[in-house]
């Protein structure tokens, strides 16, 4: 999320607005991989707050779960990519996205081991084994999903900060849409962070996703056409 755009640079706007659109059906991939292809393979969203459960299930399906947090980290990556030129709002995406990227690192490292060592455990019978692992993975879980949901009330933060300043900038009142969804991220987020069993969360993914693509979609709209080179012709 460059802090920089200068008018004489008409392809920024249209770089951010692909960036922003890839995001946003990166953010829908995700989801997606997550509900329809992992539940198929008997993953659901309430195996999350369950590591006895969920261990065993990562164990037999580790390659399927680290790449649900594959396909998240592209989705966080490619927002690096949006050039809006705001220098209030940029140190604010940026920081969101390279906290959730620690995080996903964090969780894509930590819960194979974590789910192994779970396995181990059980097989050997050992007095407290199973429990101690469940711990360690507990509390490993829980700084990857803080970090999360913190990136998350940043990046809604920065939604709201965008959204108003497109809407200034361009005067098209919709933009006030993605305002509302970055007041909607920091609450739900915040919520999350206060009240881990809070479900609004796990579907908060789809509307992101679609904020991206609109977000992409009216900053193509809105780009200036490319120029014809100004260099004479030999």
């Amino acid at each position: 999320m460059d802090a920089s755009e200068s008018p004489t640079q008409p392809g920024r706007p249209r770089a951010a607005g692909a960036f922003a659109a890839a995001a946003g059906v990166a953010f829908f991939a995700m989801g997606t991989y997550l509900f329809v292809v992992l539940g198929s393979a008997g993953l659901s969203v309430d195996m999350f707050d369950d590591p006895a459960a969920l261990l065993p299930w990562v164990d037999r399906h580790r390659g399927m779960y680290q790449g649900m947090w594959l396909l998240y980290l592209l989705s966080q990556a490619l927002l690096l990519g949006e050039h809006l030129g705001m220098r209030t709002a940029a140190v604010v995406g940026t920081a969101s996205v390279v906290i959730a990227l620690v995080g996903l690192v964090f969780l894509f490292a930590a819960s194979p081991v974590t789910a192994d060592a779970y396995q181990q455990a059980v097989q050997r019978g050992t007095a407290g084994g199973p429990e101690a692992v469940l711990t360690v993975h507990t509390v490993a879980a829980d700084i990857g999903k803080d970090l999360r949901l913190v990136s998350e009330v940043l990046l809604g933060a920065w939604l709201v900060l965008a959204g108003g300043a497109l809407r200034r900038r361009t005067g098209r009142l919709g933009w006030w849409a993605l305002a509302a969804l970055g007041g909607w991220t920091v609450l739900v987020a915040a919520w999350k962070l206060v009240q881990p069993a809070m479900p609004l969360e796990d579907w908060l993914g789809f509307l992101l996703g679609a904020g991206y693509v609109g977000l992409g979609a009216g900053l193509l709209r809105g780009a200036p056409p490319r120029q014809a080179s100004s260099r004479p012709s030999p």
